[in-house]
């Protein structure tokens, strides 16, 4: 089992840790610990490097490259403390499956790699107004160096903290694209995720359990173990299953001769079905689905230690259609139109819409945001909706927040265009999109753990994120080819898998769910902080949930289900506490 936390600087130790060079972690907790003259350095997690290796890496980043941090491979967490600079150096992994999170106090900065610990040290709550936003107006990579929890700070994935006599700053160590094309790097790609994958099967022993949705991304992760273990799969499957993908994962299963097993499904699988026992230390998505994977987990209960999943595949295989407006703003107008034409030609409808819409998001990140934040202050709908990527698309869930509301996250929008400024489309969403996977199954671990497995994710391991995005998003999207680079990483796969062009979906369980529950979700929607903070209008919410029941027009789904699980974490973590950020 990984460690809860480690936790440094100048915060008052939780009881019951323990000292182990610069870090604070609960005591009995393993850490690997070396010490080289006036050097030493934690790590904790999945690291795959040797300690000969750690300690070179650790005096890299002492000397001043800080970007080696985060260059071994696995998923893990490093500090490296230089007592003769005296200054320390923490970083997570790449995805920010290990998040780090700050705090800055009257005695000085303080670290932790749960952001909890830093706001009971604070003596903080919950951030409402970042809640609402995410809820409403989407994506918290928003406002990348804000935590859920009030005062404390983010440290983005691809980032290192560093904290010295000048005091607490972040540095970016992220890898950038170097101009290779998917054929250049593919070798590297299909390399670093068989490692990984194998990597985690030896670490689980002679039997490993794994995910099998009859997806790429989770069917690859199966035929890689399979070399080295043997694999007890589990599919979802039943009525409201996606056919294909269960047919798709029984083929894989008898490709790779794995003990495989397919639930029953059904009403009793639908999301909202059952609530989890425990708090998952943000609201995350298993909160709903938490009745689908008490239904197909339990035989991979107890099979081994680690758990294999394909999170995160969908991410670092292949990019949006962001990567649109990157080729504009990188002078590939021609590139663009041709893409933007085949995607019109694929959905049958006239490309001239799609590519103003690709056009305007070139203009600019400042410019998208400022009109998104007065559209949301004037209670407007922006944003094209026409299936390609935009900046910030304000959509129906932002007719739920209240007048304090629009303002509230208005201010919000417009502070973000000015501080982030212009970025680069493909790069700000590729990004963006890794460390929402990241965060999202480190913030679920409580979950998976209570499923009875340990999840791990190969796809978002440093070797493979590092080999994948040295690759361009504009060279990974491809408008007629559904993630081309698998197939060109590792060509032993059965062109039966990687020649599949789409992915089912769980929206029927959604909707069955919101459908049958719709009178506890009700009493959720009346009792949420974030109504009673004056954030957001219940009845707004009441609105899209019985519209969603009864099946009519097209409701803000994602939104709905993000504020439902919100509220219910919300609910779980304030009681019986005053909430922060909110006016009451």
């Amino acid at each position: 089992m990984d460690v809860m936390w480690l936790a440094g600087g100048a915060l008052e130790p939780p009881a019951g840790a323990a000292l182990t060079a610069p870090v604070w972690h609960p005591a009995g907790a393993r850490v690997r610990s070396m010490e080289a003259g006036a050097v030493r350095a934690v790590v904790a997690g999945v690291c795959r490097a040797d300690d000969a290796e750690v300690c070179r890496v650790a005096a890299e980043v002492a000397a001043g490259r800080t970007e080696v941090i985060v260059s071994m491979g696995g998923s893990y967490w490093m500090a490296v403390h230089d007592d003769r600079r005296r200054r320390t150096v923490v970083a997570g992994d790449l995805a920010e499956r290990r998040g780090v999170f700050l705090a800055r106090a009257e005695l000085g900065a303080m670290w932790a790699t749960d952001a909890s610990v830093l706001a009971r040290q604070l003596g903080h709550g919950p951030d409402l107004e970042l809640l609402a936003a995410q809820i409403t107006v989407g994506s918290a990579e928003h406002w990348p160096h804000r935590s859920l929890w009030s005062g404390v700070e983010r440290v983005p994935g691809g980032f290192a903290l560093i904290l010295d006599e000048r005091g607490a700053r972040t540095v970016d160590v992220r890898p950038r694209p170097d101009g290779r094309t998917m054929e250049q790097g593919a070798e590297e790609i299909g390399a670093a995720l068989w490692g990984a994958v194998q990597g985690y099967a030896r670490v689980a022993g002679a039997r490993v359990s794994a995910d099998l949705s009859g997806g790429l991304d989770s069917s690859a992760v199966v035929i890689a173990a399979a070399e080295v273990s043997r694999i007890v799969a589990v599919t979802h499957g039943g009525p409201l299953a996606d056919a294909e993908d269960e047919r798709l994962a029984r083929d894989i299963a008898a490709y790779v001769g794995a003990e495989h097993h397919v639930s029953s499904g059904g009403p009793g699988s639908a999301h909202f079905a059952r609530w989890p026992r425990v708090t998952p230390a943000a609201p995350v998505l298993p909160v709903a689905s938490y009745s689908l994977d008490g239904d197909y987990l339990p035989p991979a209960r107890g099979v081994s230690a680690l758990h294999l999943t394909g999170h995160g595949g969908d991410v670092v295989l292949e990019s949006s259609t962001a990567a649109w407006t990157a080729l504009i703003q990188d002078g590939q107008t021609r590139r663009a139109k041709q893409a933007v034409r085949a995607l019109a030609r694929r959905v049958n409808t006239a490309p001239g819409p799609l590519w103003r819409a690709v056009r305007n998001g070139a203009r600019g990140r400042d410019l998208a945001m400022q009109r998104a934040a007065e559209a949301v202050a004037q209670g407007q709908p922006f944003g094209d909706r026409l299936g390609v990527w935009t900046w910030c698309s304000i959509g129906p869930a932002a007719q739920w927040l209240t007048p304090y509301g629009r303002r509230t996250v208005a201010q919000m929008l417009a502070d973000s265009g000015s501080r982030e400024g212009d970025v680069h489309a493909g790069a700000w969403d590729d990004w963006s999109a890794l460390r929402s996977n990241g965060a999202a199954l480190r913030d679920g671990d409580a979950l998976s753990d209570e499923h009875g497995v340990h999840q791990v994710a190969p796809f978002l391991d440093n070797e493979v994120v590092r080999a994948c995005l040295t690759i361009g998003a504009s060279e990974r999207r491809q408008p007629d080819r559904y993630k081309p680079l698998l197939a060109l990483a590792r060509p032993e796969l059965p062109q039966w898998l990687t020649g599949r062009q789409s992915k089912g979906h769980f929206t029927p369980l959604l909707y069955e769910g919101l459908r049958a529950h719709r009178l506890e979700l009700r009493q959720v929607i009346d009792t949420s902080d974030l109504v009673s903070c004056g954030l957001i209008d219940p009845a707004a919410v009441h609105s899209a949930l019985d519209a969603t029941a009864a099946g009519m027009g097209r409701p803000p789904l994602p939104a709905l289900e993000s504020f439902l699980i919100t509220s219910w974490w919300l609910a779980r973590v304030l009681a019986p506490q005053t909430a922060v950020g909110g006016a009451r």
